[in-house]
C-alpha cells in the first residue's frame, strides 16, 4: 500500500483496463474498468492495489479549478468529501482520446491554455454525468443536498450544502492569500464564522484542518517554484508563504520525502 497522502488538487482517474483499489478518507473505494473517478484530493487517500495495465491520471490545481467560475452546485459536488464516479461512455471516450494531446500541448510553449480549456470541459462533463447518476440513484433528494446518493453509498458522512458553502469560501480565501501571513481567525471571518466553528466545519467537510490545508497550498507552491525556477531556497520559502526557512524545510521535506534541493534535482 502507498502511504496515505493529501494534495491540493482535483484528481481524475480513468481506468482503461483492470481496477484501482483505494483507501479514501479511511474507507475502501474501488475504481473499476471503464469508470472515471474524480475527487478533491485534500482527503487522505492511498492506493492499496493496482490491478491494471492502463490508467489516465489528471490533476487540476484547486486555484485553477476555483478560477473557472463553476456553478455553485457543481463546485459543491467537487468539494464534497466523497468521490464522484461515472461510467458514461461518451465522457470516457472523449477523455481517453484527448489525454495524449493534452500531454503534447503541455510540452509546447504556450500550449497549456487550449489544453486547460478542454480539461475544464471534461471536468464539467464528468460532473454532469455523475450528478445525473446520483439523481437516478436518489431521485427524491432535495436540490440543495448535492450527491446524497454518493454519500450514502460510500459510507461517508453527509455534509449539508451550507457547510460545503462555508468550506468553499474558506478554501478560496486560503488559495488567494496563502502567500501572506494568515490566522484561523482571518480565514473564519471570510465565511462569517467564529474560529472554533470554522475549524469544525472545515475539518468535517475536508478531512483536514484549516492549518493542514494552508500548509498544503504553501507546499504545492513551493514544489512549483522548485521545479520551474532556479530561485534560492530562501526566496522559494518566502514566495510560498512560509514564515521561516526551518518551517519551509520541514513541511516540504515531509511532503516530498526528501529535502527541497534533492526534490528539485530529482524532478528536473
Amino acid at each position: 500500500m502507498q502511504s496515505m497522502h493529501r494534495h491540493n488538487d482535483l484528481e481524475i482517474n480513468l481506468v482503461l483496463r483492470g481496477e484501482l483499489r483505494y483507501v479514501f478518507a479511511g474507507r475502501p473505494f474501488v475504481v473499476r474498468e471503464g469508470q472515471i473517478a474524480m475527487f478533491w484530493a485534500a482527503q487522505p487517500h492511498g492506493l492499496v492495489d493496482s490491478r491494471t495495465g492502463d490508467v489516465c491520471w489528471v490533476h487540476v490545481p484547486v486555484d485553477t479549478l476555483l478560477g473557472w467560475g463553476l456553478p455553485e452546485r457543481e463546485l459543491s459536488a467537487v468539494m464534497r468529501p466523497a468521490p464522484l464516479v461515472t461510467d458514461a461512455e461518451l465522457v470516457r471516450a472523449r477523455m481517453e482520446a484527448m489525454v495524449p494531446a493534452w500531454l503534447e500541448e503541455y510540452r509546447q510553449q504556450g500550449g497549456a491554455g487550449p489544453a486547460l480549456l478542454e480539461i475544464q470541459a471534461t471536468v464539467r462533463r464528468i460532473l454532469r454525468a455523475a450528478l445525473e447518476d446520483a439523481e437516478r440513484l436518489s431521485p427524491a433528494a432535495a436540490p440543495g443536498r448535492v450527491l446524497e446518493a454518493f454519500g450514502a453509498e460510500s459510507g461517508t458522512r453527509r455534509v449539508s450544502a451550507e457547510r460545503i458553502g462555508h468550506t468553499m469560501t474558506m478554501a478560496q480565501f486560503v488559495v488567494e492569500n496563502y502567500r501572506s501571513p494568515l490566522t484561523v481567525g482571518a480565514i473564519a471571518q471570510a465565511a462569517h464564522l467564529t474560529s472554533s466553528h470554522a475549524m469544525t466545519v472545515f475539518r468535517d467537510t475536508v478531512g483536514a484542518t484549516i492549518g493542514e490545508y494552508l500548509t498544503m497550498c504553501r507546499v504545492a507552491e513551493a514544489q512549483r517554484l522548485l521545479i520551474t525556477t532556479s530561485l534560492p531556497m530562501t526566496e522559494v520559502a518566502e514566495r510560498s508563504g512560509f514564515g521561516s526557512l526551518s518551517s519551509f524545510y520541514a513541511h516540504v521535506s515531509a511532503a516530498c520525502g526528501m529535502a527541497p534541493r534533492q526534490y528539485r534535482e530529482q524532478v528536473r
